[in-house]
């Protein structure tokens, strides 16, 4: 029996990922409750789309997966590299957002900020080198990042306008300088 569900294995085969978009535009443009109509209107088979999602209501949850695939790839570089700067992560992570807006008002819609904090810890190697944090700042790196998502939060309530993104990234960074000097205390208790 062959599993359904978006995994890292098969977002690494191109034709899944090309197959996954076509399925995730039709999701987004129409009202499609049914898996036949899914399949019609994406010109894939009914199966194919099984393959992919297991129901129409699970797509939500999949293509958080999906998202933050591909998020992990276009930070890869930058992490990696070693020579990343936070202005710029963040930069990415909130054109990412606008450029994903559809996810992320669903997310939003349901409540759900578990994309949000997925996607602000993948950004904590580089901002502990960065900010030079000590090894177990977990406490405070879970404070920081719940400062960070209020602000995403609040971005999407206003459409994640790409005016106001100007303004948030620069919360953000502030948030990020002063991350040493107002949770220090978090880490001595």
């Amino acid at each position: 029996m062959i599993r359904c569900g978006i995994t890292e294995k098969r977002l690494k085969n191109a034709r899944f990922r090309k197959t996954e978009e076509t399925i995730l535009r039709v999701f987004f443009e129409g009202e499609c409750r049914c898996i036949c109509r899914l399949a019609k209107r994406a010109g894939v088979h009914r199966t194919t789309v099984y393959f992919h999602h297991h129901r129409v209501a699970a797509i939500p949850t999949d293509y958080q997966h999906y998202i933050l695939y591909m998020y992990k790839r276009t930070l890869k570089r930058l992490i990696s590299g070693g020579d990343g700067k936070i202005e710029t992560a963040f930069e990415i992570l909130l054109i990412f957002m606008m450029q994903n807006k559809k996810l992320f008002k669903v997310a939003l819609y349901l409540g759900d900020t578990t994309v949000y904090r997925k996607m602000v810890w993948m950004l904590r190697p580089l901002i502990e080198k960065a900010m030079g944090l000590p090894k177990n700042s977990k406490r405070m790196f879970n404070v920081y990042t719940g400062e960070i998502v209020e602000l995403m939060d609040e971005w999407g309530k206003k459409d994640y306008s790409e005016e106001e993104m100007k303004t948030v990234l620069k919360n953000i960074l502030y948030l990020t300088k002063s991350l040493r000097t107002r949770l220090a205390p978090i880490m001595e208790n």
